[in-house]
């Protein structure tokens, strides 16, 4: 009986604590997200990038297609004109690794976000590139996979916004898709509920 109020506050406590370290956690990751991407009053539901090997699947082809190629002029001996065969076979290389260089540094500044507005999407190295859709517009939303993705685990997003002329949008590579896009969904919901149309 004595101990029970103390053992109340110790677990209030700790209970506080972890909610501040989850909290801390949170702002800390949204504050790389570009400014001026939130309106007042605006409220992140969460915010996520794609997944680690996004950019490998984005430059597989041009591994691919450079290692077979360097393998095919090693066999048959040929060279670019004033390269050796080893530099020419390195140089071939070096393209498709470099594609997968530009991969990753499209990868780094790319971020999706869900507000309890909108779904908006972060791109760009040097100035950030922001589209926003804003929730009640949205017309459809979509879950699907590659082949590669499935085995991977992943899943595609896409969702239309309803704007004239406006292309399907694509939250590519997706880790627990089926549950962030359960968690879109509902946040259209509530914005539909709540969505009074202007006069």
């Amino acid at each position: 009986m004595v101990l029970a109020p103390p053992m109340r506050r110790a677990a209030g406590v700790f209970s506080a604590a972890t909610d501040a370290q989850s909290q801390a956690a949170e702002a800390s990751r949204w504050a790389t997200i570009p400014g001026g991407v939130i309106d007042g009053g605006e409220i992140i539901l969460f915010a996520i990038k794609p997944s680690m090997w996004r950019p490998a699947l984005d430059s597989a082809a041009w591994i691919v297609t450079s290692v077979l190629l360097a393998t095919t002029l090693l066999l048959t001996g040929r060279s670019l004109p004033g390269f050796s065969l080893i530099m020419t076979a390195q140089s071939v290389l070096f393209v498709g690794f470099a594609r997968l260089a530009i991969a990753i540094v499209q990868w780094i500044p790319t971020w999706y976000v869900l507000t309890n507005r909108r779904l908006i999407e972060i791109h760009g190295v040097r100035t950030p590139v922001i589209h926003g859709c804003p929730l009640v517009d949205v017309r459809n939303t979509y879950l699907n996979a590659s082949a590669f993705e499935r085995l991977l685990g992943l899943g595609t997003i896409t969702y239309v916004c309803n704007r004239e002329g406006e292309t399907p949008r694509l939250w590519e590579s997706i880790t627990e898709g089926e549950e962030v896009h359960a968690r879109i969904r509902r946040a259209i919901e509530n914005a539909l509920d709540h969505f009074t149309p202007e006069a």
